[in-house]
């Protein structure tokens, strides 16, 4: 039987299989960004290692970065003004320097949304796997590789040992056939995709995106799409490389050159599915069917066609201020965002350009355009697109994520309706009680200048944008970009725009977290009965900005913006301010969560997983979880216990009857039971990860000690990977 592009990756980059037990993966790239890795590099230092192989690794800060300048005289400055977004993207620069890893520091040429630098850099390969603590890792999939977001506990785990230890998911194939209408573009195919799979329909899945149209389709809509595989649960979104990704990559700064170039494409052209390959699931759908679409709901899988109705099954309407059986077309707009990792690629900007040329920004409505890199920025500047935006009224801002989520100053205010080309619309992820609709570039730059929903094609048509066929190799010194840039070692014009500490509840005290040994867990249960929980709601963005794993201060984060209102104080409806189920949690009170299904979908962020195990949960239910999240628990010494939805919805029955009764959670002999009613369900979970919670080791002891008698592949494997020559040493 033949093998599918995914296996083909996988299969050349295990190590180890262990035993009853994951994979041991060799990982040819780690990014990382000024969020997810802190926590890291404290890890190594504690246990006294350093970072195994450097040259792999590259960093950059994005999410903190500023895309407004500050002024000062004549001069602009990119400044930080938060304190705790700067000493993010400080301590990155500060563990680079010492750890010998390559960073592109913020206002560099260099410097971007680092799942747009790496495509653009060639710092991704085909054949490679590459990982970051980033859920939208899934983006450099595009390029052939096998690309996926990780938690900070696995980011330590690459540093250490140039390997992760991972479940094999299955594999699923998504064949896209037709030409799409015109209007429609790649952000169209995956929010139509998402609205037939749901947010997890491919839980548990590595998907291939297959097909005429993906064939036809460019190298910037190929990443928008891998970039939104893990909005519907899946762990990788791969399209097997091909003359597009060649002539995409050929020449870039970090591609290979001359005589490895020939052999890298030679070796790049056998990575695509055989023929005989059989999926573990596969799908079709018809280009003819996608019109450009809209969400109306608050996860990327709630989404229509922008001339449909809202349906009556969209969750969270009342938040949005939408009905069913509304139609959008119309709805006045407050801000439109162009950029983020999703769409803020070259091909982005010349898609709103054309929409917007010779017509007007809309009065009343706050545009934020922000390329995905200074590459970007320089060759929208090369192609006088942004000429075309400033005649139109807009302003071309800096690389940033910017208003992706609200961990910059780019903030959508409460209440205000934002047409975003970023990748989520969860409840406050532009900024608390922000309400957010994802489109694409055409769909945004339509209503930019109308102020309203508008389809693109009733606009008047307007001439296309040229491109430039050159691809940008230099686009001058750091001075010429930002000419005035502010050290960050610097306190200057420091101000704190937001105070972000989390606020306790007067009844209850956070607990420790539980980093020890695991067996019995006896214990009555808050019942959070959310259907797809992700991670902003388990933890707001905005709590993210610390570089220390500190317990209490996660821990009063826990699922902050449902249990206080916007002045701080408790909202009683919220079961964790009811009475029944506020006191904190410790020995036999509320240590288990009966949470609803798909517990923690969306970002990778392993602080979701500290802010449950700082409130001092050790255990959460539910039918279903996704993956990264489940991975994340298991790392934080906390259990997620997989049950059937009978006996999840048996559980949330007995606790709304008596919330005093008790659950007891038995990992020697893998068996949940309900005492209330004697009901037992057995659970699984694999024998490695057992014997790591029974006895309080992770992941690293085992990778470091493993090395010592390893020989691990000669890596990046641009080309066929080859073996060093060296083994582990201390």
């Amino acid at each position: 039987m033949g093998k599918t592009l995914f296996d083909k990756i996988w299969d050349a980059h295990v190590v180890q299989d262990i035993p009853d037990g994951p994979t041991q993966l060799y990982i040819d790239r780690l990014y990382m960004h000024e969020v997810t890795s802190p926590q890291a590099f404290d890890t190594l230092r504690d246990k006294g290692i350093g970072v195994l192989r450097p040259r792999q690794i590259y960093a950059m800060p994005d999410h903190n970065i500023p895309s407004e300048p500050s002024k000062d005289g004549l001069c602009e400055r990119l400044t930080i003004t938060d304190e705790k977004g700067r000493t993010q993207v400080e301590t990155l620069k500060r563990n680079c320097e010492e750890f010998g890893i390559t960073h592109f520091d913020m206002g560099s040429k260099d410097n971007g949304i680092i799942h747009v630098v790496g495509p653009e850099k060639g710092l991704s390969l085909p054949g490679m796997t590459i990982v970051c603590g980033d859920s939208h890792t899934s983006t450099h999939g595009a390029v052939g590789a096998l690309a996926m977001g990780i938690g900070t506990s696995e980011v330590a785990q690459v540093l250490a040992s140039q390997c992760i230890l991972q479940q094999k998911p299955k594999t699923m194939r998504i064949n896209i056939e037709g030409r799409l209408p015109k209007g429609s573009t790649a952000k169209d195919v995956a929010l139509y995709i998402m609205a037939q799979m749901t947010t997890s329909g491919a839980t548990g899945y590595a998907v291939e995106y297959a097909g005429s149209t993906i064939r036809e389709m460019s190298m910037e809509g190929r990443l928008t799409l891998s970039n939104l595989s893990i909005e519907m649960g899946s762990r990788a979104g791969l399209i097997a490389p091909d003359e597009t990704t060649f002539t995409y990559l050929k020449g870039r700064e970090y591609a290979p050159k001359g005589k490895d170039w020939d052999e890298a494409v030679a070796f790049w052209q056998t990575l695509k599915s055989d023929p005989d390959a059989v999926f573990d699931k596969e799908v079709t759908y018809r280009a003819e069917d996608i019109a450009p679409r809209i969400t109306c709901g608050t996860n990327p899988g709630a989404g229509i066609a922008i001339d449909e109705c809202i349906p009556d099954s969209t969750p969270d309407l009342a938040y949005m201020g939408f009905k069913p059986g509304q139609r959008l077309l119309g709805t006045p707009v407050d801000y439109v965002f162009l950029g983020a990792c999703t769409n803020g690629r070259i091909e982005d900007f010349r898609a709103f350009a054309s929409v917007v040329k010779g017509h007007k920004k809309a009065p009343g409505v706050v545009a934020w355009l922000v390329p995905g890199s200074w590459a970007v920025r320089q060759q929208i500047i090369e192609e006088g697109i942004d000429k075309i935006l400033e005649e139109a009224g807009f302003e071309l801002r800096m690389p940033s994520c910017s208003a992706c989520l609200a961990m910059n100053a780019d903030k959508v205010p409460a209440g205000k309706l934002c047409l975003s080309t970023s990748n989520r619309n969860f409840q406050g992820r532009q900024g608390p009680g922000s309400r957010t609709i994802l489109c694409s570039p055409l769909v945004a730059a339509a209503a930019a200048v109308t102020g309203v929903i508008t389809d693109p094609q009733v606009l008047p048509p307007t001439p296309p944008i040229k491109e430039r066929e050159s691809i940008p190799s230099e686009i001058g010194d750091k001075e010429n970009i930002n000419p005035v840039f502010t050290p960050l070692g610097s306190t200057q014009d420091l101000i704190a725009q937001t105070d972000i500490t989390p606020r306790p509840s007067k009844e209850r005290q956070v607990g420790e977290s539980c980093q020890s040994s695991f067996s019995v867990v006896t214990s009555t249960c808050i019942p959070i009965a959310i259907e797809n929980c992700n991670t902003d709601l388990i933890i707001p963005a905005r709590y993210l900005a610390s570089t220390t794993r500190d317990p209490k201060f996660f821990g009063d984060a826990f699922m902050h913006d449902l249990r206080y209102d916007a002045n701080g104080q408790p909202i009683k409806d919220f079961v964790m301010n009811q009475q029944a189920f506020s006191e904190a949690p410790h020995e036999g009170v509320h240590e288990i969560i009966v949470a609803g299904e798909n517990w923690g979908s969306g970002s990778s962020r392993e602080h979701a997983a500290w802010a449950i195990a700082g409130y001092g949960v050790r255990v959460v239910i539910s039918n279903r979880f996704a993956d990264i999240h489940r991975n994340n628990l298991l790392n934080c010494f906390v259990l997620p216990v997989v049950v059937s939805s009978s006996f999840q919805q048996e559980l949330f029955a007995c606790i709304a009857s008596d919330p005093q009764i008790k659950v007891c959670v038995d990992l020697p002999n893998q068996t949940v039971t309900n005492i209330a009613t004697g009901h037992a369900e057995h659970f699984d979970i694999n024998g490695y990860k057992k014997y790591c919670l029974m006895n309080g080791l992770d992941d690293i002891d085992f990778l470091v000690e493993s090395l010592k008698t390893q020989v691990l592949p000669d890596s990046p494997s641009a080309l066929p990977i080859r073996e060093e020559t060296d083994t582990f040493q201390e």
